[in-house]
């Protein structure tokens, strides 16, 4: 009876064990926001939310490895503005950093115009909670199509992804190993339009309702909470209409006392649209390290971030992870790190 008994606890936890690996290859790749909840808890100093451009242009490991401080990317590409909001209750659920960081980038864009992929790759990457449910409600209050009988799909997203069995790849097993610490490390370059930097325009143009609504209900949740928040517009190619936008959520941030960092307007801080750049919108590897460089000796020279760099293993992981990156750069680039980051600051 005894063995019996044994024997039917070993299938049970055998099961288990099965059912939880299928179910989450069954699930979305993994995404910055899934692998966030890997972080130790209370060990992140900045948060840094936003869209792909937060993922591309912020190379935490080289911060980490200059500074000592550790940055979360805490982001997925296309990810609706509306969602940041949810994206701050999640991330202080979890860590208590002394910053959080908050790009701007398509602040000025409705909720409404993005497709349904731009929010369920954020919702569906968060861990069950009230937080995802209040995050699901407000991504359904702006998409109207979707129709009522498909809402439990967002609730419940293995509903919706039970068939990929059928599709699954390396990569959905091993993750994106170009990610490293929550930066996504792109290393070609593709020219943009416009080939040099545009001048910024001073004209403002006011965002329209919805875009004005998220913006102050984030502002509401940001000092209800007191949470220390930065703003920042990412270097990137912006049509007309956004400057001017973008111009207008400025004043409004900063008529509420938020510090907003524009850079594409600062003097001592330039791209290279022609060499930096992997689209429009997105730095490449040498990009990023330009932006790096500056924005996080920023951070470190304003705000209280000690360095933590040090013989444990969390550190240890940083490290490793940071030899990795150089690792693979030499391997795509075949030049060394250091011979990059010595271009750079020589310039």
């Amino acid at each position: 009876m005894k063995k019996k008994t044994i024997k039917a606890v070993i299938f049970l936890l055998f099961f288990a064990i099965l059912f939880y690996i299928v179910f989450n290859l069954l699930w979305l790749y993994p995404t910055p926001i899934s692998t966030f909840y890997d972080e130790p808890k209370d060990s992140i100093d900045i948060i840094y939310i936003g869209s792909s451009n937060v993922i591309t242009h912020f190379n935490t490991t080289l911060a980490y490895n200059l500074y000592g401080y550790k940055t979360y990317n805490f982001s997925t590409d296309t990810q609706p503005f509306a969602l940041v909001k949810h994206l701050l209750k999640e991330a202080k659920e979890y860590q208590t950093p002394s910053l959080y960081v908050v790009d701007l980038a398509l602040a000025a864009y409705d909720s409404s115009s993005f497709d349904e992929t731009g929010f369920r790759k954020t919702i569906d990457s968060m861990k069950f909670s009230n937080i995802r449910t209040e995050a699901i409600n407000e991504a359904l209050s702006y998409k109207k199509e979707i129709k009522k009988d498909e809402y439990i799909n967002w609730y419940f997203s293995f509903l919706m992804y039970h068939n990929r069995w059928k599709s699954l790849k390396k990569f959905d097993f091993i993750g994106d190993v170009n990610f490293y610490k929550s930066y996504l490390f792109v290393d070609y370059t593709t020219k943009v339009n416009p080939q040099e930097s545009y001048i910024w325009t001073k004209d403002l143009k006011p965002m329209t309702e919805e875009s004005k609504e998220i913006l102050l209900n984030l502002i509401d949740y940001i000092k209800t909470n007191n949470l220390n928040v930065l703003f920042v517009i990412p270097p990137r190619y912006f049509e007309e209409e956004k400057v001017m936008q973008l111009n207008d959520v400025t004043r409004i941030l900063q008529e509420n006392s938020f510090n907003v960092i524009n850079f594409n307007t600062l003097e001592d801080f330039k791209v290279d649209f022609s060499t930096d750049f992997y689209n429009e919108a997105h730095l490449n590897v040498k990009g990023a390290t330009k932006y790096t460089l500056y924005f996080s000796k920023y951070l470190k020279e304003n705000y209280e971030l000690k360095d933590k760099k040090g013989g444990n293993q969390e550190n240890d992981l940083w490290n490793r992870e940071y030899e990795r990156f150089k690792k693979d750069y030499k391997k795509l680039t075949n030049q060394n790190f250091e011979e990059l980051l010595e271009e750079i600051n020589t310039k």
